[in-house]
């Protein structure tokens, strides 16, 4: 069998995951911003190349996004263009139980700090081996034309600068 086939076949099936949408809509309860994801808090809640992803809109506009990883380094969500260069990202981490956060504007395959804050609450968590990101944002500050793509990653170190291990991309579509 040529190497070619194999090589397509994985590029098809790549291309058809980070085309497929996940469909929000407003849900009544707001998720609780804790560093936690419990049973039913996100009305979306999926597992993309091993990170899991919670999604959930309030009537008033208000988006909260989850994202749980097997490590206890960074977790970052990005939003906005699907690749990293243009997105605005939140990455986190904690380490001896403290907090850290940084807001970030995807520049080529680089990040870099920005002043502006977005976030209306946030919260990190690290157990067991999993790094857990809970914030909210406004979705009129993100979403165009119904739809906001969405970019996930972390790492095993718990600083801004570390390479990330895995990541993955979605679209939200409202």
């Amino acid at each position: 069998m040529s190497r070619k086939l194999p090589i397509a076949l994985i590029l098809v099936l790549l291309a058809a995951t980070a085309a497929m949408a996940i469909p929000l809509s407003a849900q009544a309860k707001s998720p609780t911003i804790d560093g936690t994801i419990s049973r039913g808090e996100y009305g979306e809640l999926t597992t993309l190349n091993g990170i899991e992803f919670g999604a959930a809109l309030s009537p008033e506009g208000i988006l909260s996004l989850a994202i749980r990883a097997p490590a206890s380094g960074w977790v970052a969500i990005g939003l906005g263009t699907g690749i990293m260069d243009g997105s605005w990202i939140l990455m986190a981490y904690e380490s001896d139980g403290k907090q850290s956060f940084s807001e970030q504007k995807g520049i080529s395959h680089f990040h870099e700090p920005i002043k502006d804050t977005r976030v209306i609450a946030k919260a990190v968590h690290t157990a067991d081996g999993y790094t857990t990101l809970e914030f909210r944002i406004r979705l009129a500050d993100f979403e165009k034309n119904g739809r906001l793509p969405v970019i996930l990653a972390y790492a095993r170190r718990a600083d801004f600068r570390s390479y990330h291990e895995a990541h993955a991309q979605t679209v939200l579509t409202f």
